[in-house]
């Protein structure tokens, strides 16, 4: 009896999972062509001298970072 109940499972679970695969193809509108691009802007970028200023590092910090990749490096 146990071994009807699973081959009955397998069965729907096989149709179930079947009826996705022989669905067929779903038709629908093609997609509208995308407007022409004009390249007539400007692109304006920050000087490249300018690095964003960053506060300093607190040694504990730091300390606690290198004992984490240390501990990292063991495994």
């Amino acid at each position: 009896m146990r071994k009807l109940q699973r081959l009955s499972m397998a069965v729907a679970l096989t149709l179930m999972l079947g009826t996705y695969a022989l669905a067929g193809i779903i038709e629908c509108p093609p997609a509208p062509e995308p407007p022409p691009a004009s390249a007539t802007g400007t692109i304006e970028t920050p000087p490249s001298g300018a690095q964003p200023v960053t506060a300093p590092a607190d040694p504990v910090v730091d300390i606690a970072l290198n004992l984490l990749q240390g501990a990292l490096s063991l495994f």
